[in-house]
C-alpha cells in the first residue's frame, strides 16, 4: 500500500492543517523551518495511536494500532473503521469539519470515534496521550522525506 494512505490518525489531521504538503501541496517552509514547524505544533498535539487508509468508502479503516496508545488502551482493533469523530462523519468529503473538530486536541483531552467492526457500529471514547518519541520522529521523518524529495525531484527520462 501507498505510504501517503497509510497516516497515523492526528497525523493526517493535525499535518493537513498544518502542512499542506500531505495534502498533496508543496510545503511552503523551507526544510529546517518545516522540521521546527512541524515538531513544535505535534508536540503539543493529542496523539491517538493508529495508522489508516483513507481510501476507504465507509470511514478510515485502521491497518494498524499503536503498542501502548490510548486507541489500544480503548479496544481499537486493525480492520476497524472509523466512521466518526465526536460525532463528525470520517470521510474524504468532510475534511474541514473534521480538521476543526480536531484543531485544538491536547493531551488528556478526551474524544469518542464511532467504529464499525463486522458489521455493527459502536462508541468508543479515549483519553489523548502526549505524542511518544518513536512515533513524533518517523512522521517527521516521513514527511521530511518528502520534503527533500519536493525540492530535489529526480530528472525524468
Amino acid at each position: 500500500m501507498p505510504q501517503r494512505h497509510i497516516w497515523i490518525v492526528l497525523v493526517a489531521v493535525v499535518m493537513l492543517a498544518i502542512l499542506p504538503a500531505l495534502a498533496g501541496e508543496k510545503c511552503k517552509y523551507g526544510t529546517q523551518e518545516c522540521l521546527d514547524h512541524m515538531a513544535n505544533k505535534m508536540k503539543n498535539s493529542g496523539f491517538v495511536g493508529v495508522e489508516l487508509d483513507t481510501d476507504n468508502a465507509e470511514g478510515y479503516a485502521v491497518t494498524s494500532v499503536y503498542p501502548g496508545s490510548p486507541a489500544e488502551t480503548a479496544g481499537i482493533k486493525s480492520g476497524d473503521i472509523l466512521v466518526a469523530l465526536n460525532g463528525v462523519a470520517i470521510n474524504k468529503d468532510n475534511d474541514d469539519e473534521l480538521m476543526k473538530a480536531r484543531k485544538d486536541w491536547k493531551p488528556g483531552q478526551n474524544v469518542t470515534y464511532t467504529i464499525k467492526r463486522s458489521g455493527s457500529e459502536r462508541h468508543v471514547s479515549l483519553t489523548l496521550a502526549p505524542w511518544p518519541a518513536d512515533a513524533l520522529a518517523r512522521v517527521i521523518g516521513m514527511h521530511m522525506l518528502e520534503h527533500a524529495n519536493a525540492d530535489n525531484p529526480s530528472p525524468s527520462k
